[in-house]
């Protein structure tokens, strides 16, 4: 794990693009808001909740990018090449270097977790024939863990650790995502193609996220194993504004006016 990044599929990321991800599905995060038009209407949330991992990526190693042109969705399996990812799953902090992974769509559910996602879907029409769309998500028993800037496990334990016999450490999200999508009524994006790939009129205007969980710290924290502990995650992107906020803002610098991963002792 400390060196190594894997998809949803357990694959491999090839040399050179875990920095992408990581720039990323590791520092987009938080809790922001969006005006919605008063003739806004609901969708179901497994309109996005289903989407989330069918699109398959495809990184062009020779020129060092992703090819949009050529990744697809295809389905978790990408049988034709390309990368499935689930998330955004991981979360960090850039003062202290502290992630959190929380399993913001509960698909690391084996079945004994007992997570459970409920949220809406709200989308309006905008002038121009798009839409604008809202997704939040509340997921209760999410698997979640904190990790450092080396990948050492300091929270919780991973998903592999819990098939090997640990306790999992669950926890609550709350998580919204606001993004304009090409027109009302069409298939909502997967995450990462909204992200890397965003066809024409689709685009990432805020994601936002509060999480907390009440687990076991783990020896890196510099504790005996075992020690009763709690993470909370509290994080803004307010993507679509950083272009015309004042330059000399938080937001302007990159997006995220809160990015905080917070982890705290709570007995012995």
């Amino acid at each position: 794990m400390k060196n190594r990044t894997t998809t949803n599929n357990g694959r491999s990321l090839p040399k050179g693009w875990k920095p992408a991800v990581q720039t990323i599905a590791l520092c987009l995060l938080a809790l922001a808001s969006a005006t919605v038009a008063a003739t806004a209407g609901q969708r179901p949330l497994t309109d996005f909740i289903s989407r989330q991992a069918l699109w398959c990526l495809v990184f062009n190693e020779e020129e060092g990018r992703i090819d949009c042109a050529a990744s697809y969705y295809g389905g978790p399996d990408c049988l034709n090449g390309g990368l499935s990812l689930t998330g955004p799953n991981f979360w960090t902090d850039p003062k202290t270097g502290l992630m959190a992974f929380v399993d913001v769509w509960g698909v690391f559910d084996p079945g004994s977790f007992g997570t459970t996602v409920d949220g809406s879907v709200t989308e309006s029409r905008r002038p121009d024939g798009g839409a604008e769309v809202m997704v939040v998500v509340h997921t209760s028993h999410a698997l979640t863990r904190a990790l450092d800037s080396n990948f050492e496990t300091l929270f919780g334990h991973s998903f592999f650790e819990v098939q090997q016999g640990a306790e999992p450490t669950l926890g609550e999200s709350l998580i919204q995502v606001a993004f304009k999508n090409t027109r009302p009524g069409t298939p909502l994006p997967d995450f990462f193609q909204l992200i890397f790939c965003p066809e024409p009129g689709q685009q990432l205007e805020a994601i936002s996220i509060r999480a907390r969980a009440s687990g076991p710290l783990r020896e890196a924290f510099g504790v005996p194993d075992g020690t009763p502990g709690r993470l909370e995650v509290t994080q803004t992107g307010l993507i679509g504004t950083a272009s015309i906020a004042n330059p000399h803002s938080r937001v302007a610098l990159d997006a995220f006016p809160a990015e905080k991963v917070v982890i705290q002792r709570t007995g012995k």
